[in-house]
């Protein structure tokens, strides 16, 4: 999920069972030591193109990573507060962060539960990285408790109950996604395909991808009158990517980061892999892929970039400004 999620996931478990023994340390902890783990993004920086595919979501995502750390975080922030609470800043540090790839696991990125022993990515697809209607009930009740001095009872159980629903509410996404698949599957014209997987847009909708050996076929279900009447396919072939190029380092692991769910294209003179797994209507084949051209591999972004500058080129255009 999107690193705001987590902090308020780690705040609403601080406040749910340790708020009582810290008070709002409990939540501003729980809240910083959620969002902890995404501390991995910073490989991005590196020079290796395949640094973020291959750390993010990683060793500090590991089912491993907490019970090590939060020992060791734990007695520290014991000794910083002279406290006698060490078993409580231990939990608060270890269910902070544990919780942290269990909720990774339900999005599509695919989450590192076993590094470093094993570098499978484990994904239920079931819902999308930002989802509000996950989100804001945790936050409603990380903003009350956070305010509440005396009767941390209510602020606790409030918190429990949110965390029941939303965690319900993931659940219900494997649900839904399972019955999509198994529809599908059920069509004859793709009775023989490969392979079938539903990955979630939003709340309200999924990208439905079937691969065969030559095409790839995609469409998008809308989940909220729950029917697949009008479900529109849009068909892509396959190019050969020859030998050569799938034997490169960044290739081998492009396909291992996306499970595979790449459509090869050519561009020019350049071989294009796309990650087909995101992307909306307006977007189909995703948002970005690599580029082979001659020996040379690259990311390639296919939405425009938004930022300052951008912006300022604009406004410059539109009222003849330098």
């Amino acid at each position: 999920m999107d690193l705001i999620t987590q902090g308020i996931l780690g705040a609403a478990v601080g406040q749910v069972g340790f708020q009582h023994n810290l008070g709002r340390k409990a939540l501003i902890y729980g809240a910083l030591i959620g969002m902890l783990p995404d501390a991995d993004v910073l490989v991005r920086f590196s020079s290796d193109i395949c640094a973020e595919m291959l750390h993010h979501r990683g060793i500090t995502h590991s089912l491993f990573f907490a019970p090590v750390v939060a020992p060791i975080m734990g007695w520290i922030c014991n000794k910083l507060y002279k406290q006698q609470l060490l078993a409580t800043w231990i939990g608060l540090w270890f269910w902070a962060l544990i919780t942290h790839p269990l909720l990774d696991v339900f999005t599509v990125y695919g989450t590192q539960l076993l590094a470093p022993f094993s570098n499978h990515r484990f994904s239920f697809c079931a819902i999308h990285i930002v989802d509000l209607f996950y989100s804001i009930p945790l936050l409603l009740s990380v903003i009350t408790g956070f305010f509440i001095k005396k009767n941390l009872r209510f602020s606790q159980i409030l918190a429990a109950i949110m965390l029941l629903l939303t965690s319900c509410y993931l659940f219900t996404g494997i649900i839904s996604r399972d019955k999509h698949i198994a529809y599908v599957r059920s069509l004859k014209k793709f009775s023989n395909c490969r392979r079938v997987e539903a990955f979630p847009v939003s709340a309200f909708c999924y990208k439905i991808i079937v691969e065969e050996d030559q095409k790839i076929h995609i469409a998008f279900w809308g989940t909220a009158t729950g029917s697949s009447t009008g479900l529109f396919w849009e068909t892509f072939e396959k190019v050969y990517v020859p030998i050569d190029i799938i034997n490169k380092r960044e290739v081998e692991i492009f396909y291992w980061f996306t499970d595979g769910w790449v459509l090869p294209a050519r561009e020019g003179n350049s071989m294009i892999l796309r990650d087909i797994r995101f992307g909306g209507q307006k977007d189909i084949l995703g948002y970005w892929g690599l580029e082979i051209a001659s020996d040379n591999v690259s990311w390639k972004r296919f939405t425009p970039d938004i930022n300052i500058k951008n912006i300022k080129k604009a406004v410059s255009k539109i009222f003849n400004t330098d």
